[in-house]
């Protein structure tokens, strides 16, 4: 094949992938986009750290608990700005007991009769947590869980301390 050939392929291919980016997903689409969002965080992992940031889209809501808050120890400050809703929860005494668990997993499903543990990511904060909720835009799901003690243990492996873990989208980056 000669290299205009080539070329004029390539551009139709890119201007059939430009032409299908304003078409909605279909519902399977979503779905399928929204299980490899949260595939990494489905293996069994426990995170103990300083400081997490959470950014995720409503679609997301059931995924990602929400820690409870102790007036006497902790803080809880919701800011809403324009198409951002901003939770944040401070650890106020440095007590372990104000400190927050915040899990990303499969929701339950209340008509299944099964009962028991799902895979999950388990986050222990012991300062401030922050929840950033995108109104609009493209799906997102990320998490990033930072500060001087970061402390990670996955699923049948020993605990380590890396500077950050962090999951975008889909992607754990290390």
């Amino acid at each position: 094949m000669n290299r205009v050939v080539v070329r004029w392929q390539a551009l139709g291919l890119v201007g059939l992938l430009a032409a299908c980016a304003g078409t909605p997903a279909s519902p399977e689409q979503r779905r399928l986009a929204e299980r490899r969002f949260l595939e990494p965080f489905l293996q069994n992992t426990t995170v103990v750290c300083e400081r997490l940031e959470i950014e995720m889209t409503p679609n997301f809501h059931l995924h990602v608990s929400n820690p409870g808050h102790d007036k006497r120890k902790q803080r809880f400050d919701r800011e809403q700005k324009e198409a951002l809703v901003e939770k944040t929860w401070r650890n106020m005494t440095g007590d372990r007991g104000a400190w927050f668990t915040v899990t990303i997993c499969e929701p339950p499903d209340p008509t299944s009769p099964r009962r028991g543990a799902t895979p999950k990511t388990t986050y222990t904060v012991m300062n401030e947590f922050k929840l950033r909720i995108r109104e609009r835009g493209e799906m997102t799901l990320s998490a990033r869980a930072f500060g001087n003690i970061v402390i990670v243990e996955e699923a049948g492996s020993k605990p380590r301390e890396p500077r950050e873990f962090t999951i975008v989208n889909g992607v754990l980056k290390r």
